[in-house]
């Protein structure tokens, strides 16, 4: 069951299968509206006014345009429509084969095609896919890597990349400071631990601790330890930094990243720091050995 277009639409991912579920649901509906219609003639008659109900979906075209058509339906059309070349492309990509994704760019298909109907670009899953050779090879094709809101960079950060990334951070028009409208790529680096895409982005100017250093708290709170350690004894991070009004001990805590908990302890954090409602990492503490942990530290005279 996929959610499409802000209603559950009971789409499976097969074209028929999902025509035969919508049929049963269409006879399902018109037995509902049935009694709705019935009911709604006996109460306008107890009211002596008109008396309306709801009514739901009875045709493909009512369905179609409440909920959308399956995203498979959608998946085959897009297939249908490719030019001969993108269909190679993607046959090829499908069937991994260097040589034949070559043959069919030479033969002008788009290196931004997509895998499916809003879907990622070839480039961004071959990333996800374990084969970044095929996304060199469609970058040196001519993709842009900021096509589906810089997809590609997300992925290469978070898949560990490195020196795909340092590739593609230097081609026109792509900041390193990139944010997708939620993260930015320090944020996805950090929370998945890739140190060396950290190092990548700020060896080409990003900001690592920008946006109250949410990096280094999202790193705490996935307990990804290197992340947290690099950003901190490399970048000069501050362990009191607020994020939201959380310090990454507060995300540490919370989260019981043991791990990252330490290293911040030992890093001079204050497990006694109120925040703005008086709340402390101790408080917000997940299980009683991260409560153990920070109690120990609040009779450290640092703190």
């Amino acid at each position: 069951m996929l959610y499409n277009n802000g209603q559950l639409g009971y789409y499976s991912g097969d074209v028929e299968e999902d025509k035969s579920r919508m049929q049963v649901l269409l006879q399902v509906n018109r037995e509902l509206n049935k009694r709705k219609r019935e009911l709604m003639e006996v109460t306008s008659a107890v009211l002596g006014r008109p008396f309306e109900l709801p009514l739901l979906p009875e045709t493909e075209e009512e369905w179609v345009t409440a909920f959308g058509t399956s995203c498979a339906v959608e998946d085959q059309a897009y297939l249908d429509s490719l030019e001969p070349a993108n269909q190679h492309l993607l046959a090829a990509y499908d069937a991994h084969d260097a040589e034949a994704m070559s043959r069919a760019l030479e033969k002008g298909a788009d290196p931004d095609l997509r895998l499916i109907w809003e879907g990622d670009t070839l480039a961004a899953d071959a990333v996800l896919s374990g084969w970044p050779e095929a996304t060199e090879l469609l970058l040196d094709a001519g993709a842009d890597p900021m096509v589906e809101d810089g997809r590609l960079l997300i992925h290469l950060c978070c898949m560990g990349e490195a020196e795909l990334l340092r590739r593609v951070l230097q081609m026109p028009g792509v900041s390193p400071d990139f944010s997708d409208g939620y993260d930015s790529l320090a944020v996805w680096a950090a929370e998945t631990g890739q140190v060396e895409c950290l190092r990548e982005l700020r060896a080409a100017g990003a900001d690592l601790l920008a946006n109250d250093g949410k990096a280094l708290c999202m790193a705490c709170a996935a307990n990804k330890v290197e992340s947290a350690r690099y950003l901190l004894e490399e970048c000069g991070a501050d362990t009191e930094l607020e994020y939201d009004d959380w310090t990454p001990l507060d995300h540490a805590a919370a989260h019981d990243s043991m791990e990252c908990a330490k290293l911040l302890l030992e890093a001079g954090a204050n497990p006694e720091h109120e925040d703005i409602c008086g709340r402390t990492p101790v408080q917000r503490a997940d299980s009683e050995r991260m409560r153990q942990l920070l109690d120990h530290y609040c009779l450290n005279p640092r703190c």
